[in-house]
């Protein structure tokens, strides 16, 4: 399968926001979207297979220097083919090398293990429980990866908030 990471186009928002109720309870709605998409554009990809459907999206933001991952969804049909983990990858080159974020984050559902997996896998650790963070009272897990130091060590993580 060959897949491509390219920036989000106001024509994917369709597809985007399939893809974004078949894998959430209660997805963004179209104008908030549109708002990220308007206020950070270059943190907003799609992946898209050789017909050029799109399969998945990832939206990020910079933060107070940081990197923050929004939201980040497979089409179901399409999962366990890599193409979270492209996304992923694409989205950190972007936040580490081109914004200079110092760390990248994230929220993830406390009960989510699935989720929590995919990021372990992908050197991000949990750094504080935030609770009752989602509209339905559920727990959140802020999740971090520190950009890597080019000295070729990870360093100690300090208490940033």
């Amino acid at each position: 399968m060959i897949i491509n990471i390219r920036k989000f186009r106001e024509k994917d928002l369709k597809r985007v926001m399939e893809i974004e109720k078949e894998s959430f309870d209660k997805n963004y709605p179209e104008f908030l979207m549109m708002h990220i998409y308007s206020s950070f554009p270059d943190g907003f990809l799609v992946a898209e297979d050789e017909n050029e459907k799109v399969v998945g999206y990832i939206i990020a933001l910079m933060e107070w220097g940081n990197g923050h991952i929004v939201s980040i969804a497979v089409d179901l049909a399409y999962q366990n083919y890599g193409i979270g983990n492209a996304l992923i990858k694409s989205v950190e080159n972007f936040l580490f090398n081109e914004c200079h974020a110092k760390h990248c984050v994230l929220e993830v559902r406390f009960d989510n293990k699935k989720a929590r997996e995919f990021y372990y896998k992908r050197d991000y650790v949990d750094r504080k429980v935030l609770y009752n963070y989602y509209d339905d009272g559920a727990d959140a897990i802020l999740m971090i990866k520190r950009r890597f130091d080019l000295s070729g060590s990870y360093p100690i993580f300090v208490n940033m908030w």
